[in-house]
């Protein structure tokens, strides 16, 4: 992870626009996702909107917060791999990238050593 924000950090203005960009639509995609399986969960668990949360079993509370919390995480790992993975995809059928440069990118946050700033 840690390698990831190093490598996002370190990149040259164009291609780090050009990354946040594509991560800021994969996080507003995994966000919207999030908000609709949060509303789903919340039928499961049996919480209506109109009832303050004050109202159910702490148990049932902390469960929703939970799961909430879960896909939230699930939801913005995969929206913003999958919007990488499309994204930079078309570059790798231009040839632009390798395979494997596309795999780091889309799934490790690990950028190509050429797109990194010169020390």
């Amino acid at each position: 992870m840690i390698r990831a924000f190093k490598s996002q950090w370190n990149l040259t203005p164009h291609f780090y626009n050009e990354s946040a960009r594509v991560g800021f639509f994969g996080c507003l995609t995994g966000g919207t996702a999030t908000f609709y399986i949060s509303w789903f969960l919340s039928f499961y668990f049996g919480i209506e909107a109109d009832v303050p949360l004050h109202s159910y079993e702490k148990i049932v509370v902390i469960s929703f917060v939970a799961c909430c919390i879960i896909a939230l995480i699930l939801c913005l790992y995969v929206f913003c791999s999958l919007s990488s993975f499309v994204y930079y995809g078309l570059k790798y059928t231009n040839s632009d990238l390798s395979k494997e440069e596309l795999i780091n990118i889309a799934f490790k946050g690990l950028y190509p050593q050429r797109w990194q700033k010169r020390d």
